[in-house]
């Protein structure tokens, strides 16, 4: 069973993503629980999480998300890191796009995704 933790602020989207794993559980998820950037590092250890979805709302989200993806890099957590952006802000994109390529996430979704697409990339994590 992977165990899959959820950072972000947007606690709407969390409690979707939370009721769209738990309502499938042929896919053999744990959703371990919503947290802030700020607890990301330690929930990882507490909920011994295997996936950690990273959202990024905006542009004011990214240094943050870089910061705790260098963090979970550092601390050899083996964590999988999936980002969750959107695709209208062109900065987001391509902070995505170049944290995937020096291998900081493991790779990104974009909130116009399917929920069958975006489930698929964390089974596939």
């Amino acid at each position: 069973m992977k165990t899959v933790l959820f950072i972000s602020s947007n606690k709407m989207l969390g409690q979707g993503l939370s009721t769209a794993v738990q309502s499938k559980p042929e896919l053999n998820f744990l959703w371990a629980a919503q947290l802030s950037y700020s607890q990301a590092v330690v929930g990882v250890d507490v909920f011994h999480a295997d996936v950690v979805i990273l959202d990024i709302v905006d542009r004011s989200d990214i240094e943050q998300a870089i910061e705790t993806c260098q963090s979970f890099r550092r601390a050899e957590q083996g964590v999988k890191i999936l980002l969750l952006v959107r695709p209208e802000h062109p900065i987001v994109r391509k902070v995505a796009v170049d944290a995937k390529n020096a291998a900081l996430v493991d790779d990104f979704v974009f909130y116009d995704s399917s929920l069958t697409y975006l489930l698929a990339k964390l089974e596939a994590l």
